[in-house]
């Protein structure tokens, strides 16, 4: 070969070797976030990243809630999949016994990452097994929302803050007898059967109460008996919307916004519909009435790490990044929920008195999300599901269906 073709060549191999030492490494981001949301802000956010990290790009894999799991699982089966997952706390457990997702407790404990570990919602963070498996990306707390319309027609001038307020109230709005309801419930047993989550488990976790100890499940203490009877109480006094055992989220949050509906326990992010649709309405926002404990149960978008992934270095910076404090504060704000990391809550709450609200319970109450370890989970909800309609039909006492739920969910395990 002529001396100056072997330059050439040469030069020709130099620069591809330089190319391919340079080239950016790419991960995937599995998620349902951007189908729900304005896809195009997560194409900044990607954009954003990739600016100040050129060394990484970033595929953003979208799919509907629906689909996200089953592709997880999938894709864990067959040895391929994303990097950094979106995931949704309930399915904890499985993806735990199926070795899907990445301790991160050693990267959380760095000193580098832009956020600090205990100004997280800490309720995605609590250890299973010894060790922290994701983060809260936002959080949507469970509240009351509270008609003030009907409650200073019942004769009540504040909200309920605790249990026997709320019972007297309710009780109270419900005998207004102008198709008015103290309380909404949701415990129909149509898929996915998730009324005791929605509202059982706000109420048991302001006594104190859980459902699992450690990772068994727990139902049949004094905490949950102590719940269900407050539940049988409301019903037997008529403070339950009727058809508890009929009714739906969905409906009974129809319900609180056309004003037939003194309260409604739900997820904070249902305030924002409330107020759009029925600006009329004399609403306000308030922490679940406490029996013993302020706490509440959160619900969120959480973000994990593929135990298979290449690339964890890089999904753990771009997981860093996504939970600083201004980046994670946007992302918030662009799925109308509050953020999980508490710094990016800013310094002024402004004039708001709903998110005022919101935020003095995200600061100041316990976070409690059980889920992560309940067996099954969409399973173990229709059997609370079943076994409370039973109850409220009066054919077992409270005891007995702590007891039932038990032992199903037992069975459930084997």
């Amino acid at each position: 070969m002529k001396p100056k073709m072997k330059g050439l060549v040469a030069s020709v191999l130099l620069a591809l070797g330089s190319s391919q030492a340079h080239a950016a490494t790419q991960i995937e981001w599995l998620q349902w976030f951007a189908a729900e949301q304005n896809a195009d802000f997560y194409d900044t956010i990607v954009e954003e990243f990739e600016a100040a990290n050129p060394d990484i790009t970033v595929k953003l894999v979208t799919q509907p809630f629906g689909k996200v799991r089953e592709s997880i699982v999938t894709n864990r089966a067959i040895g391929v999949g994303s990097d950094v997952l979106g995931l949704n706390m309930p399915w904890t457990s499985e993806f735990l016994d199926m070795k899907i997702l990445e301790p991160l407790d050693e990267y959380l404990a760095r000193d580098d990452k832009g956020f600090e570990v205990d100004r997280l919602v800490q309720a995605p963070i609590g250890k299973i097994n010894g060790s922290t498996w994701m983060v809260p990306l936002n959080a949507f707390p469970f509240v009351m929302h509270v008609n003030r319309g009907l409650l200073q027609k019942a004769g009540f001038d504040k909200a309920p803050e605790n249990w026997e307020e709320l019972k007297s109230m309710a009780i109270a709005i419900s005998a207004l007898e102008d198709g008015t309801s103290g309380i909404g419930m949701p415990f129909s047993s149509q898929p996915p059967a998730n009324g005791p989550i929605l509202t059982f488990l706000p109420l048991l976790y302001t006594a104190g109460g859980r459902i699992v100890d450690g990772i068994e499940p727990d139902f049949d203490n004094p905490d949950v008996v102590k719940t269900l009877t407050f539940l049988q109480e409301l019903n037997a006094a008529g403070a339950l919307a009727p058809g508890a055992a009929s009714r739906t989220g969905g409906v009974d949050l129809e319900e609180f916004i056309a004003g037939r509906t003194g309260f409604l326990i739900s997820p904070a992010v249902h305030a924002r519909a409330i107020v759009a649709r029925n600006p009329e309405l004399e609403y306000e926002l308030v922490r679940v009435p406490v029996l013993n404990k302020e706490a509440y149960r959160v619900h969120g978008w959480e973000l994990g790490m593929a135990a298979d992934s290449k690339h964890k270095e890089e999904a753990w910076k771009f997981i860093s990044f996504l939970m600083s404090g201004d980046v994670n504060g946007r992302m918030a704000a662009a799925a109308s929920a509050l953020p999980g990391n508490l710094d990016a809550l800013g310094e002024d709450s402004g004039e708001d008195p709903i998110f005022t609200a919101q935020r003095n319970i995200l600061e100041n109450d316990e976070s409690v999300e059980e889920l992560r370890q309940a067996p099954k989970t969409v399973a173990s909800w229709s059997v609370m599901t079943e076994e409370i309609q039973s109850m409220l039909a009066g054919d077992q006492t409270p005891q007995q269906a702590a007891s039932r739920v038990q032992a199903r969910w037992l069975e459930l395990l084997n």
